[in-house]
């Protein structure tokens, strides 16, 4: 049986970790075999979505777009760059490139990347921001 995660969209919120004030991530997935530990292997994924998906209407609905030409073929593959990472997506992966030495690689699925952008779209278009949670494959 493969594993199942969780990603989580949700506002951030100010906690204190190691006597420090840390805001946590507005999208994460989360193993809760693992008592909610966040998965390493989707980070760079998750941080690239936040800091470079800012609206709904403008830069997610962009995002989505690159995805759909992608998928159909229309193009081989998108190089979008945003304004801390470009995401190389193609059919078969999507990877991430920091622009300010955050990190490269985090290679994910087209199909985990894409749920990952609409979820975090439709939390983007809730006026009230509700949290979502939705079941990740691993």
């Amino acid at each position: 049986m493969t594993a199942t995660y969780t990603l989580r969209a949700c506002r951030s919120t100010l906690v204190a970790i190691n006597k420090e004030s840390v805001l946590t991530p507005r999208i994460a997935v989360y193993d809760f075999a693992r008592q909610g530990a966040l998965v390493e292997k989707f980070e760079l994924m998750c941080a690239a979505i936040d800091c470079d998906i800012q609206t709904a209407e403008g830069s997610g609905a962009c995002v989505l777009e690159w995805i759909r030409k992608v998928e159909s073929g229309e193009i081989d593959i998108a190089d979008v760059d945003g304004n801390a990472w470009v995401m190389n997506i193609t059919r078969d992966k999507v990877w991430f490139e920091g622009l300010y030495s955050q990190g490269e690689g985090g290679e994910v699925t087209i199909a985990q990347y894409k749920l990952a952008v609409e979820t975090y779209v439709r939390f983007l278009a809730d006026p009230e921001r509700k949290p979502i949670e939705v079941d990740f494959p691993a």
